[in-house]
């Protein structure tokens, strides 16, 4: 069976190897996945934002949050052109409070959420949202005939988050607490020490070293040394945790895109 990943950016960045419908860029990364492109630029970045799509047996697998309803509508409506299933499962890889109306309107809509125990806990006692699938540690679960290990990473971009791990592409995706250098955004005032992300980063890197297609937050996707690189820009944010420096995707040590 085929599975689909969507990653969301903005359609004129396509290659022109890539097959372009309904505004979905099609690029192959393996047999059974792919890269979609869509949606606009957000205001605050100078590249768009990621998210994935896994499209299983049973319906799709969104990880990564719209940044808003009309942004989430889009994607319902480009996922059913390109001919992939429903969102039927929404991973929360980190938290904040302008996307908490996009995680209640996806679950109105038929989406079962998952998140680490910390945004679970929050999410309930702060706006009466329930997590249906609670992620304690370390987890390996089949969702339609998928395998996808879940990986709570800990303090970084936000107070608490989730990574998701393809093993069969050696895919990993865990929103903005991993840093692109062609990424340029403010950190949003992490609740935690910008060490501990970094520590956090670390373990990241260690427990998934064999990742072969990393996709952070923003920017380009890369591999695993694209996890320790997030872990030198981390110290570059400023005493006001407010902007990463910007680095040129010319930059000769960046990863290699693929």
């Amino acid at each position: 069976m085929s599975c689909l990943l969507f990653l969301t950016v903005h359609y004129a960045s396509a290659q022109s190897s890539e097959r372009v419908k309904y505004g979905v860029a099609l690029k192959n990364i393996t047999p059974d996945v792919a890269l979609a492109t869509c949606f606009k630029w957000l205001p605050v970045a100078d590249v768009p934002a990621n998210q994935v799509y896994i499209q299983t047996r049973n319906g799709g697998i969104l990880s990564g949050i719209p940044w808003d309803i009309k942004q989430a509508k889009q994607l319902q409506k480009n996922i059913k052109k390109a001919g992939g299933k429903p969102i039927k499962y929404l991973v929360i890889n980190e938290l904040n409070e302008e996307r908490i109306a996009v995680i209640a309107y996806l679950q109105s809509r038929g989406a079962v959420l998952i998140a680490d125990s910390a945004t679970a806990r929050e999410l309930v006692q702060s706006h009466r949202i329930r997590v249906a699938i609670t992620i304690v540690g370390d987890t390996s679960l089949t969702i339609g005939k998928r395998q996808i290990t879940f990986f709570p990473h800990g303090k970084g971009f936000s107070d608490s988050g989730l990574s998701i791990y393809l093993p069969d592409s050696q895919l990993l995706h865990a929103g903005y607490f991993i840093i692109s250098p062609t990424a340029c955004y403010p950190a949003i005032h992490p609740k935690t020490s910008l060490s501990e992300w970094a520590i956090n980063l670390e373990k990241l890197y260690f427990r998934f070293a064999d990742a072969k297609k990393v996709i952070p937050g923003q920017g380009q996707p890369g591999n695993a040394n694209l996890i320790k690189r997030s872990i030198a820009l981390v110290s570059k944010i400023d005493k006001n945790n407010k902007r990463i420096p910007y680095i040129s995707n010319q930059d000769p040590d960046a990863d290699d895109e693929y």
